[in-house]
């Protein structure tokens, strides 16, 4: 019995994890993309909104506009024609695909000249003819809208013509395909796959927008019906095996990272900060909107960024004996907010200025909390510079008049105590 405790344990783990996500967690309240109402308001918890409803829309990609033609590498004349469009569905997507050996992964794989040469002796290296080949038999299944077996026929063709135009436009329709397909998870891996091996592809602009249609897509799917990280997904082809909302998060970072000026990438980075701003992971939030801020000037979220950043250090602020950086940081980003957007705040600019009070008086209580510190150990002189430290920096605070008041109190009073250990510490003199 003692030596199957660990497999029983390790059972009744699996079967405890199985048990959470039939039951599911709390949905995330809040659309990621967008800010809760009230995020200003003077009280300090932030406002939420009701879950964002599941779109089922996305999951037959009819939320995607269709895609232009593709050009033929040197033909100069199309030779992809989009069929996958907003009112089409995948005909034969629950049928199973029909596999083409399509030869290893090299870029997943160490020692990578000994696997080419090992590919090449069993008879998979790369033969151009076959590619085209398969490539065609590709274009075919995918015009008839089986995109299964176009995937399969995709997959082959890059393996058997290696870095080579050829092997990015199969990698790009490789993944098309499983997007049509409703196998978002394999997409996804699909165009990270592409962009590994042809980072600056041309079929850049349209990777990220499905990159970000899958994101938005999981996002979703996850706010609808919730899950533990760990919780396996056996039956749904259209979300990630384990983790959802984690995987929707590589798919915006995928856009942030890839593309940083495109048109999406600003989207990116509000989804993935709202994202943890509703839950409550303020440090992260902040940093996100930190990035959008400095790196999208010119974004339509820049307004809401700059007061969810305000309101995201907001919270991570813990009083006056802990770090002062974020209450700093959220005076600066208000003093700059107000400087920069003034006229185009609205009502946000009330909020504010309160806020901008509220950090102001923050401050002066931290030097307050440091002056009553050095008066309890009778060490007036410390006690005295915090005390005018207040006056000077925070004259309109009532924190200032108490300040005032007790430097009246305690001018008297030497900036030391008295040693009362005079004669022993003649007897034994400090070195240093």
């Amino acid at each position: 019995m003692a030596t199957q405790g660990p497999r029983y344990s390790l059972l009744l783990l699996c079967l405890a994890a199985v048990i959470a996500g039939c039951q599911g967690v709390p949905p995330v309240p809040g659309d990621p993309t967008t800010r809760p109402e009230g995020v200003l308001a003077a009280d300090p918890n932030p406002g939420t909104t009701a879950a964002p409803r599941y779109d089922p829309a996305v999951q037959k990609a009819s939320a995607v506009q269709p895609l232009p033609s593709m050009e033929a590498a040197g033909k100069g004349k199309p030779s992809v024609v989009y069929l996958a469009d907003d009112t089409g569905e995948a005909e034969e997507a629950a049928k199973s695909a029909e596999e083409e050996p399509s030869g290893f992964s090299w870029s997943d794989l160490a020692f990578e000249e000994v696997y080419k040469d090992l590919q090449v002796a069993l008879g998979y290296g790369p033969d151009h003819e076959l590619a085209r080949k398969y490539f065609e038999q590709g274009l075919a299944f995918y015009r008839q809208k089986r995109f299964k077996k176009a995937a399969a026929k995709f997959k082959a063709a890059a393996g058997r013509w290696p870095d080579s135009l050829l092997e990015e436009d199969a990698l790009f329709l490789q993944g098309e395909s499983l997007f049509f397909a409703d196998a978002y998870s394999k997409a996804h891996d699909a165009f990270g796959n592409l962009l590994k091996k042809h980072d600056n592809s041309r079929h850049l602009d349209k990777i990220m927008i499905r990159e970000f249609s899958i994101g938005r897509y999981w996002d979703q799917l996850h706010a609808y019906d919730p899950h533990w990280p760990i919780t396996p997904n056996v039956m749904d082809s259209t979300r990630p095996r384990f983790d959802t909302l984690g995987n929707a998060r590589k798919a915006y970072e995928t856009v942030a990272l890839n593309d940083p000026t495109g048109p999406l990438a600003d989207d990116a980075l509000m989804a993935l900060a709202g994202g943890y701003f509703v839950q409550g992971r303020y440090q992260d939030a902040s940093e996100y909107y930190d990035r959008l801020r400095k790196e999208h000037p010119n974004s339509k979220h820049i307004i809401d960024a700059h007061l969810l950043t305000i309101k995201s250090k907001q919270m991570m602020y813990q009083g006056p004996l802990y770090d002062a950086a974020p209450l700093k940081e959220t005076g600066e980003v208000v003093e700059q907010t107000l400087r920069q957007f003034g006229p185009q705040l609205g009502e946000e600019r009330d909020n504010l200025i309160k806020i901008q009070n509220r950090v102001d008086a923050d401050m002066a209580q931290r030097d307050w909390a440091m002056a009553k510190f050095y008066e309890g150990k009778k060490q007036y002189g410390g006690a005295r510079y915090y005390y005018r430290q207040i006056v000077k920096d925070h004259p309109e605070t009532e924190m200032a008049r108490a300040a005032q008041q007790r430097l009246d109190e305690i001018k008297e009073f030497p900036d030391k105590p008295p040693n009362r250990f005079k004669l022993l510490t003649n007897l034994f003199p400090d070195d240093r």
